[in-house]
């Protein structure tokens, strides 16, 4: 439990109540990071990305067929159908 930053000269130098008390303000102080780490927040935040890139994915989709349909040529849907199957 004695947890001394080395980077923080001044704790050596005060008494282990004082000490104490610095830690714990420093603790709460960092709350606040923590608050969004929390399993429900980071959850729904994961929930909210996947919908994000589910959504990007299919107007991805969407744009590549529709550029798929104007490349191709008018009339080649019906060659391709009858494809094998002798001309009436």
């Amino acid at each position: 439990m004695n947890d001394v930053d080395p980077d923080r000269d001044d704790e050596l130098d005060l008494p282990p109540a004082e000490a104490e008390r610095d830690r714990r303000r420093d603790h709460d102080l960092r709350a606040a990071e923590r608050e969004g780490m929390r399993t429900g927040l980071a959850k729904q935040f994961k929930q909210v990305l996947d919908a994000q890139l589910k959504r990007a994915r299919e107007a991805e989709d969407e744009l590549l067929a529709d550029e798929r349909r104007t490349r191709e040529p008018k009339g080649s849907h019906r060659a391709r159908r009858g494809a094998g199957h002798p001309p009436e």
